[in-house]
């Protein structure tokens, strides 16, 4: 039979539980109710407030399309001059800030180009019609292309450098321009970076063709808007709402359909992102656009409201509160007496539980000790004053110390003087009970350093003091040695690809200029005034050829032809051009190791290394007097003293020849060395800054090493080594004499780049051939089958678009097992037919040639066949 008590406590509780199973469906029907009503209300709120704002915007964007239509009627009128264009267009864009510039972009051909740059010209002497180039710099449109260009802008301040440009450039423009004339109709471009607009904002084309009264439209108007702006002034007029606003280009990619954001003029509130939203959709422009309206963060939100969890929580308390009482009143007997034997059962629990605990905390104890020493991190703990108060094995291993000798020291005692200020700085916001973790270098017991991550968290008692720091070590100096040589592997790499690029596009350009004077020179007789500045011009493009080889030989492909030299020699026969070419105030030392092996290099380039290197450090002293020295010497590396040494510098373990040379001057920071090979970084005047780049990449196309030593006051060190080799220097051998030779028969000539096809066509008809020209792969086999076994011989470039010279050359000889092809390439034979060895190519011509290079090729090919 149930005790008394007890029968009491299980009425109690039936009769609240009753109560509470009546009270909880009440009271969740009631917030229910409430939620539904609340969540309507906000619902049309949100819709009414975001409808207008986008009717707004797309009312906006039609009225402010619509200004190039009144812009293309004013042209349409008649006869238009700049003027006439700036006295319409002004009060225009006073009335639409939105505007940045009304443009008039004529069609231009060769017809009407010279009338219309020479009207432009009267008002503006420096006008000219020009595009850009891959790099982004102005380049002037050849005579016979016809285009679409900027001739009237307004406002013209501002927007000066606009005038003459080619629309074509950007591709976003030049499919607006094409669209427009197609259709005859207004026409918006995709968003686009407005480069004169200093607010970050996108902006839009907006074009139009004026019709002309031949059918054909003589030009097109442009409106150059501020997207942003735009939108702005569509919403000026609205009250100020919680909500945001998106303009975004349906016809765009995802990546690029965001034009702007409107964010809400009210202050944001505390509350997650509501799920309402509204989307409006319309065409204008050629283009569908789209406006999306949702909530601020904070307004509209879709909660069950405060009504709603006031009914839920009131109708809780109130049939929570009565079912209490009544449990109360039932159940407080049967409490006191149970009081009495709960309490003596805890008693007896409580001794059990304190011995247990005492027990526990001792294994404790010894477990954590021996996890302390044994775990893989270092651990520090110092006292609030800085002091060492207990250190593990790993962290005695990372410093080389014993417990003796770390137990009471400062922490500054294990740490370099230079970095003092960077821990008094840690220290304080541990002592203010802020943790924290970062990189930190300690001094390890042999001087040496080690770089840690450490991470440091104040130990606190009960009243809030900070009483100790406790600090876990990692030694990460292995790691941090091997990112910085990945890192500046990387750097070298990608600065080689950007000369290498340059250097093929500039080849180029050199053997059209090179073409272009040999073909002058034929037209010449030898006794011409003009011959002797031709033959000045032939010089300057063959130094700039040297120019285009340094460059190939800092991206890594410049192959030199290389032969046995010897160091010593090369550096004594330049020391009269050494000492002219530096400061009067500068003595020229010269300690050159005697005996030492031959190396594989080409001498000029050595030469021009040991010139940049030595008038680097001629200029670097200044007009102070100063020493300048040149060592020479031979040492064995293993691979733990290049990785030391030269680190990210793949060199094989060897002997290698030295050479340094070492200037007194001003020295240079760690910033500045850090940068010194990158190309157009400079300390000196303006136009300087490929010296050290190019000085590199001759050291790594030789398959060498380079490294500089410097400190501020105290001077300069470059450190160069070279792979010894040990065949002797031969002598030189004069390149004989070219001989008269006329061939026959028709070339077929294959390069992406019109100037060089156009000049090898005028020096292979000057030899006697006739010419077949292709732009590409694909049109050369196209040409090559329609006739039939009529070419005698193939001149390709090697690096071309959808085709390259290699897949080219495979389908010719598959057309024709004896076709033979010439190849010509901006790299030098050996990088350039290394995927043509025993193929059966017949010869190889290096940018930029001349027109003896094209005939000895040419007739080698012809008479004598293959050649690789």
């Amino acid at each position: 039979m149930p005790l008394p008590h007890v029968s009491h406590l299980r009425s109690g509780r039936l009769a609240g539980a009753l109560l509470m199973a009546f009270g909880v469906p009440v009271s969740l029907g009631g917030f229910f109710l409430a939620r539904g009503a609340h969540r309507s209300e906000v619902r049309a709120a949100f819709l009414t407030v975001a409808q207008y704002r986008a009717e707004l915007v797309s009312e906006g964007l039609h009225h402010g399309f619509e200004t190039v239509l009144v812009l293309r009627d004013f042209m349409e009128s008649g006869p238009v001059d700049r003027s006439a264009f700036q006295a319409f267009a002004g009060p225009v864009l006073a009335r639409r800030p939105f505007l940045q510039a009304l443009q008039w972009l004529p069609e231009v051909d060769p017809a009407n180009r010279p009338a219309l740059e020479a009207e432009a010209r009267r008002a503006h002497p420096g006008f000219r019609f020009f595009g850009l180039d891959a790099a982004g710099n102005p380049v002037p449109l050849p005579p016979e292309a016809t285009f679409h260009a900027v001739d009237f802008v307004a406002p013209l301040s501002g927007n000066e450098p606009a005038l003459g440009f080619c629309a074509r450039h950007l591709a976003t423009r030049e499919e607006a321009l094409a669209r427009a004339l197609q259709t005859g109709s207004l026409t918006s471009s995709g968003r686009i970076r407005l480069i004169q607009e200093t607010a970050d904002q996108y902006g839009l084309l907006v074009m139009a063709p004026v019709p002309g009264r031949t059918g054909r439209p003589p030009g097109v108007v442009q409106g150059v808007f501020r997207a942003g702006d735009l939108v702005h002034k569509s919403l000026a007029d609205a009250p100020p709402e919680g909500v945001v606003v998106r303009l975004i280009d349906g016809s765009a990619p995802a990546a690029e359909s965001i034009l702007h954001i409107e964010p809400s003029p009210l202050p944001p509130r505390q509350g997650g992102d509501s799920s309402l939203r509204l989307v409006q959709r319309f065409d204008q422009a050629g283009r569908h656009w789209i406006v999306a309206v949702t909530p601020a963060p904070g307004y509209f939100p879709v909660s069950a409201g405060v009504r709603a969890w006031g009914v839920l929580l009131g109708g809780l308390a109130f049939f929570g509160l009565l079912a209490g009482y009544v449990q109360t009143l039932l159940t407080r007997e049967a409490e006191v007496r149970t009081l009495v034997d709960a309490r003596t059962r805890e008693l007896a629990e409580e001794v059990a539980s304190h011995r247990r605990d005492a027990e526990a905390l001792l294994a404790s104890e010894a477990r954590f000790r021996h996890l302390v020493e044994v775990m893989g991190e270092g651990m520090w703990v110092l006292d609030a004053e800085g002091n060492t108060t207990f250190v593990n094995r790993r962290m005695r291993e990372i410093l080389g110390y014993s417990p003796e000798e770390m137990a009471g020291r400062p922490l500054t005692d294990f740490m370099f003087a230079a970095d003092f200020g960077t821990a008094e700085r840690n220290m304080a916001q541990r002592r203010a009970g802020v943790g924290a973790q970062h990189d930190f270098r300690f001094r390890r017991k042999d001087g040496s350093e080690v770089w840690t991550i450490v991470t440091a968290n104040p130990v606190k008692d009960e009243s809030g003091r900070v009483v100790s720091i406790l600090g876990m070590i990692t030694d990460i100096t292995e790691r941090r040695r091997v990112e910085e040589a990945q890192l500046q592997s990387q750097k070298l790499e990608s600065l080689g690809v950007l000369a290498g690029g340059i250097a093929h596009d500039f080849n180029n350009l050199l053997t059209a200029i090179l073409g272009n004077i040999n073909l002058a020179q034929l037209c010449l007789p030898r006794i011409s005034p003009a011959w002797p500045y031709l033959e000045n011009l032939e010089k300057s493009v063959h130094r700039a050829t040297n120019l285009t080889r340094q460059m190939l030989a800092y991206s890594g492909r410049g192959r030199f032809v290389v032969a046995p030299m010897d160091l010593n020699q090369a550096v004594e026969e330049m020391g009269h051009l050494l000492g002219v070419s530096i400061s009067k105030k500068v003595a020229l030392r010269f300690q050159l190791q005697p005996g030492l092996p031959a190396m594989m290099a080409e001498a000029s380039q050595i030469q021009q290394v040991i010139m940049n290197l030595v008038t680097n450090a001629s200029e670097a002293i200044g007009e102070a007097e100063g020493l300048v020295a040149i060592r020479s010497g031979s040492q064995v590396y293993t691979a733990e003293d290049l990785a030391r040494d030269f680190p990210g510098q793949a060199l094989a373990p060897g002997t290698f020849l030295v050479l340094e040379v070492s200037d007194n001057g001003q020295g240079m920071d760690a910033e500045t060395q850090a940068r010194i090979f990158e190309p157009f970084f400079t300390t000196k005047f303006t136009g300087r800054g490929l010296g050290l780049s190019a000085i590199q990449g001759i050291v790594r196309g030789h398959r060498g090493g380079i490294r500089v030593y410097s400190e501020l006051g105290k001077g300069t060190t470059f450190k160069l080594i070279f792979p010894a080799g040990a065949d002797p220097a031969p002598d030189a051998v004069r390149p004989a004499e070219a001989e008269a030779w006329r061939g026959q028969g028709t070339l077929l000539v294959v390069d992406d780049e019109e100037e060089v096809r156009i000049i090898a066509e005028a020096l292979l008809r000057s030899l006697g051939f006739g010419v077949i020209l292709a732009a590409d792969g694909q049109e050369a086999l196209e040409f090559y089958r329609k006739a039939g076994g009529t070419i005698s011989a193939v001149l390709m470039d090697l690096t071309m678009p959808h085709m390259d010279g290699v897949e080219t050359f495979r389908e010719l000889r598959r057309l024709d097992p004896d076709c033979r092809v010439v190849l010509t390439s901006g790299y030098n034979e050996q990088e350039a037919i290394h995927d043509f060895l025993g193929k059966g190519l017949a010869g190889f011509v290096q940018k930029p040639f001349q027109r003896d290079d094209l005939m000895r090729a040419l007739r080698k090919a012809v008479e004598g066949g293959a050649s690789a």
